[in-house]
C-alpha cells in the first residue's frame, strides 16, 4: 500500500461548499487504496495525523511515497516541499483550484496588486517544487501551462464531481414550479443579482414560479418579496434531499474581466444539480458551457436577465422538456463527472509519478521549464 502525505487545509466533513472538494479527494484516494498521512491541525479518522513540528515534518516525508498538496499561500507547505527537495525527494502532485489574481476581483489598487504578487509567488514556488499539477478546469490548466514554472505536459485536468441520485419521478403537471440557486454570495463572480432579476422578470409571465435560495446571504442582499424564499445554508450532505423537492436549477456566474485565465471555475453546484436530475440553466462560460449542451442536457444563457427569464419560462411551460433535460444531465454526470471520475483522474497522475520515482532525479529535472 502506497502512502500519500496530504497537505490540504479543508478536507473534513463539509458543511456548505467550502471543503467539499478536499473531502472527496480524501474519499477517492482511500477508495484507490492509498494510506493517507497528514500534519494538518484539523483532520479526521480517515487520515493518520503526524505532529505539526519540525520532527513531525521529517517523519511525514520519511514515511510518504508521494505528496499531494493544494496550492496555497501557507509557509508550512512551502517549508515541507523545500525540505523534501533537500532530503527525501518524494514526487509531489499539486492541486490548483484558483489563481492569485482572484484578489483583483476586489479592487486593483496598489495594496491589492502587491498582495496579488506575493500570493502569486507562493503559488509559483509550490508549483516549481512539484512534479505535476492537476487543475479543476481546462481553462485553468491552459493558464498554468502558459505562466507557471512547470512543464506543459505535466499539467492535467480533473474537474469537480458529483453524486447521481435516484431517477426522478414523472414531472408534476401544474402547481408551483420550484427553482433553486445554491451558493456563496460573497464572491463577486456569483451572479446573485442576475438570479434575482431573472426570476422577477420570469414571474411576470409565470406567477407560479418560486425561487429558493440556499446561501449565507441575508435579507440586506435579498429583499422580502413574493416568490423568493431565503432558506439559508444547508449541510452539503442534506443538499440532495433539498434538491429533490425542486423542478429546475440556476448555475449563473459573472464573467471575470480581471482574470487572465478567463472564467476558470469548476462549479460544485453544477454537479450537484446534475446529480439530482434537475434541468440546469447555466451561464455560457468556461466549464459550464463545456458540460451543458444547449437544448440537450441543459440551457445556456448570457449575462442577461431577459435570457434567464425566457429560459425559466420555457421550462415552466414545458415540464416534459424540463424532465428530459434533467435526465440527460444526470446521465452526463454518471458517464463523465462523478467523484469517482475525479478520483480516477487524480489517481492516474499519482501512479505515473510513483512509477517514475524510481529514478530519483527524474521528477525534479523534468518537472520544470
Amino acid at each position: 500500500m502506497k502512502t500519500i502525505a496530504l497537505c490540504y487545509r479543508d478536507h473534513t466533513e463539509p458543511f456548505a461548499g467550502g471543503a467539499v472538494h478536499g473531502f472527496h479527494v480524501v474519499e477517492q484516494l482511500r477508495r484507490l487504496g492509498y494510506r493517507l498521512i497528514t500534519s494538518e491541525p484539523k483532520t479526521d479518522s480517515r487520515l493518520e495525523r503526524y505532529p505539526r513540528s519540525p520532527a513531525g515534518m521529517r517523519a511525514l516525508l520519511r514515511d510518504a511515497d508521494a505528496i499531494y498538496v493544494r496550492c496555497d499561500a501557507r509557509p508550512w507547505d512551502l517549508g515541507l516541499l523545500l525540505l523534501n527537495q533537500a532530503t527525501e525527494r518524494r514526487p509531489v502532485l499539486t492541486e490548483i483550484n484558483a489563481i492569485a489574481e482572484e484578489r483583483l476581483a476586489y479592487g486593483t489598487g496598489p495594496i491589492n496588486r502587491a498582495r496579488t504578487r506575493v500570493l502569486r509567488g507562493y503559488y509559483h514556488n509550490i508549483t516549481r517544487l512539484s512534479a505535476a499539477a492537476v487543475c479543476v478546469s481546462s481553462q485553468l490548466a491552459a493558464f498554468v501551462r502558459d505562466t507557471y514554472p512547470i512543464a506543459r505536459e505535466r499539467v492535467y485536468v480533473a474537474p469537480n464531481g458529483g453524486r447521481a441520485g435516484a431517477a426522478r419521478a414523472e414531472p408534476r403537471q401544474g402547481g408551483p414550479f420550484r427553482v433553486v440557486w445554491a451558493g456563496g454570495a460573497r464572491w463577486p463572480w456569483q451572479a446573485l443579482d442576475l438570479v434575482l432579476e431573472g426570476v422577477r422578470r420570469a414571474r411576470r409571465r409565470v406567477p407560479e414560479l418560486e425561487l429558493t435560495l440556499y446561501t449565507e446571504a441575508g435579507h440586506d442582499r435579498i429583499p422580502r418579496e413574493p416568490g423568493i424564499q431565503l432558506a439559508g445554508q444547508v449541510p452539503h450532505a442534506e443538499l440532495p434531499a433539498a434538491l429533490a423537492r425542486m423542478d429546475a436549477a440556476l448555475c449563473l456566474y459573472r464573467p471575470m474581466p480581471w482574470s487572465p485565465a478567463g472564467f476558470y471555475n469548476s462549479p460544485l453546484k453544477l454537479f450537484d444539480y446534475l446529480g439530482a436530475g434537475l434541468p440546469v440553466i447555466g451561464s455560457r462560460l468556461g466549464q459550464i458551457a463545456e458540460i451543458l449542451e444547449h437544448g440537450t442536457n441543459g440551457l445556456l444563457v448570457g449575462d442577461d436577465p431577459d435570457e434567464v427569464a425566457s429560459a425559466l419560462e420555457r421550462l415552466a411551460s414545458d415540464r416534459g422538456l424540463a424532465a428530459r433535460l434533467g435526465a440527460a444531465g444526470r446521465e452526463c454526470l454518471e458517464q463523465s463527472y462523478t467523484w469517482e471520475h475525479t478520483g480516477d483522474r487524480i489517481g492516474a497522475v499519482l501512479e505515473r509519478l510513483l512509477r517514475s520515482s524510481a529514478n530519483e532525479d527524474s521528477w525534479m529535472s523534468q518537472g520544470r521549464h
